[in-house]
């Protein structure tokens, strides 16, 4: 029984971490200003088709409104998996004895108090290019000199180089 409660919070501290840092990620990929990326995305849109000042105000508005359901849909996802992550843990403590909920608790907080330091440092302690999660060629096996291609653009798997 405490190796599956200890797989259970592993595994739930890992997907806080993943949740975390693909918000990171969204962060940086689409700027943290809203008006600032619908802005550019129209400029964007206005270089490669030529808009009208008409078009560009509808375009505007149009990825203003998308922007808007989107983060309204994030929110709502966000509330359900806090909810789904609650009643996680009230079943997981369901099953805990007195100390068992006492150290629990305890590994909660530290696991929070690890997510705060890691929010603050924007990245992973000790850990360079390469490792944990990340874009490709950081830990996942792609990239050159990782699996079957090598960099070389043959496939090595089949032992002939072709």
């Amino acid at each position: 029984m405490k190796k599956t409660i200890l797989i259970v919070s592993m595994a739930l501290a890992a997907t806080t971490v993943m949740i975390a840092k693909d918000g990171e990620q969204q962060c940086e990929r689409r700027g943290p200003n809203p008006e600032k990326r619908v802005e550019h995305q129209v400029q964007r849109l206005d270089k490669e088709l030529d808009l009208t000042d008409a078009q560009e105000q509808q375009v505007k508005q149009m990825y203003t409104e998308f922007d808007k359901a989107q983060k309204e849909r994030m929110e709502q996802m966000r509330k359900q998996e806090q909810a789904e992550r609650d009643a996680l843990n009230t079943h997981i403590e369901s099953v805990l004895t007195a100390d068992q909920k006492a150290k629990y608790a305890e590994m909660k907080e530290k696991e929070r108090e690890h997510m705060r330091d890691g929010r603050r440092g924007h990245g992973r302690r000790g850990h360079g290019p390469g490792h944990g999660y990340g874009g490709p060629g950081q830990g996942h096996g792609h990239g050159p000199g990782h699996g079957p291609d090598n960099g070389t653009g043959h496939d090595n798997s089949t032992g002939n180089g072709e």
